[in-house]
């Protein structure tokens, strides 16, 4: 390790359920790093802050990868406590040997025997790794068990996302919502008079609800109507079907019938060309260079891939060409994930919003007592007209995006994205030919942006 310490890096690290519940804060280590510095004398390189991210794995924290990528600038690592930092026991020993090639050491503040330039710091912190990670795996097994009877035996489910059709009781289990259960009857018959999912969706957007193209199929291919829960396991993405789950709201005769004139219009519109490669591009419509340019599709060697034309013309450096294949695999593995680090995230800045609130209640009555006295004052002629007006802008300016920021709270509701994530989209997305996948994409993706093949920003639509 080196001998003499000149920069610091401070790591925080805090999830949103950790917060919610626990009350544990990002400031509060912030705050209590930054003060073990000056009581050091130690000089701080960077801050580097995990918010609403869990610690099971490194990749899903983007600070803490930056922090990796500045380990040459950084002689010690300095945290709370161990499960801020990792508690895996593959990634601990893989950081030990990255952080031995940068001869950078760590240190829990909190915790005294933590400190890896010792032998007896390492011995304690690989001893402390592997608890931790075998109680995360304990807890992991007791959910497991948990669900499991859930599922199998009380028959309830495990989350609160409501299944269209269906209420969740008192006793967290699936009842028919008489109205919906007509409401899904009534697609299924549609969809088997038109033959035509374009046009079923349309019916049921103007008679019914305002659902997407693919939340329409989701609800034809739904097993749930039939009795059947699938539950798709999260880390394995194995399918467990369990039967008589859920009372019954569509015969099995017409569930089937839909099923069959399903699969069989998919394999009719899916279009090939000569060499086998389909002739639909998947994201076309919402994928654009870092110059705002829209890429465009190129054809080659039977695969797609994406380009900047600016790039062909020296109007922008982006040289990139983005393979279709890739995109796509790297969208079905990681989609997921980046929903609920997003989510995370806003829900998060939520939270610390709420709390700023909770510190500041008054300030929309504060900010209309101020314009009440401030017209009071031009009223009884104790200022002028020119000083008066300046003043009311400002004060309505603050007042109306205040009332902005609570209307736009009381809008977010992640609920229809959080259905998304429980369903069963994994099964239904490799069926769908290449125009269907891209109705599907942009359902939840607004936008897809690169810089670079390593380098791009998903804009989701989260609500």
């Amino acid at each position: 390790m080196k001998n003499e310490i000149r920069n610091v890096a401070i790591y925080c690290r805090v999830s949103t359920e950790e917060q919610r519940k626990f009350g544990i804060s990002v400031e509060d280590q912030k705050n209590s790093l930054t003060r073990y510095c000056k009581e050091n004398k130690l000089k701080i390189y960077d801050y580097y802050i995990d918010e609403g991210v869990s610690a099971g794995t490194i990749a899903k924290r983007k600070e803490f990868v930056r922090l990796l990528k500045d380990l040459d600038n950084i002689d010690l690592i300095i945290f709370t406590k161990l499960d801020r930092f990792s508690r895996n026991v593959r990634d601990a020993n893989n950081l030990l040997v990255e952080l031995d090639k940068h001869n950078t050491a760590f240190r829990a503040i909190d915790e005294d025997d933590i400190d890896i330039s010792t032998s007896d710091g390492r011995f304690i912190f690989n001893l402390k790794v592997n608890l931790a990670e075998h109680e995360r795996n304990k807890d992991s097994e007791r959910i497991n068990r948990v669900n499991k009877y859930k599922y199998h035996t009380a028959r309830t489910v495990c989350s609160g996302a409501k299944i269209f059709g269906y209420d969740i009781d008192k006793n967290k289990r699936l009842v028919i919502n008489e109205e919906e259960a007509d409401q899904i009857n009534q697609l299924f018959d549609k969809y088997i008079e038109t033959n035509n999912l374009s046009e079923t969706t349309r019916w049921f957007q103007k008679n019914i609800k305002k659902r997407s193209y693919e939340s329409v199929r989701l609800y034809l291919t739904n097993t749930a109507y039939i009795g059947q829960y699938r539950h798709i396991r999260k880390k394995t993405k194995e399918i467990e079907i369990i039967e008589d789950f859920s009372p019954t709201i569509v015969d099995i005769e017409k569930f089937n019938k839909v099923q069959k004139l399903l699969k069989s219009n998919v394999k009719k519109h899916t279009g090939t060309s000569e060499n086998g490669n389909k002739t639909d591009y998947i994201f076309n419509r919402f994928i654009y260079c870092k110059c705002g340019r829209k890429l465009a599709g190129k054809h080659s060697k039977g695969k797609h891939y994406y380009i900047c034309k600016n790039a062909l013309t020296d109007l922008c450096d982006n040289h990139i060409h983005i393979s279709e294949l890739n995109l796509e695999k790297y969208l079905l593995d990681n989609i997921e994930s980046c929903i609920e680090e997003e989510i995370n995230k806003l829900e998060n800045k939520h939270l610390n919003e709420q709390k700023c609130k909770k510190n500041n209640p008054n300030e929309k009555v504060q900010l209309k007592k101020k314009l009440q006295k401030l017209t009071n004052l031009y009223l009884e002629d104790m200022i002028e007209l020119d000083i008066y007006k300046k003043e009311y802008s400002t004060l309505k300016l603050q007042l109306e995006e205040l009332e902005t920021e609570e209307q736009s709270e009381e809008k977010m509701d992640f609920s229809k994205l959080k259905e998304f994530l429980e369903s069963d989209w994994q099964i239904l997305y490799h069926k769908l030919e290449n125009k269907e996948k891209r109705e599907f994409w942009m359902t939840i993706i607004d936008s897809i942006v690169f810089e670079s093949k390593e380098k791009f920003e998903i804009k989701f639509k989260l609500y």
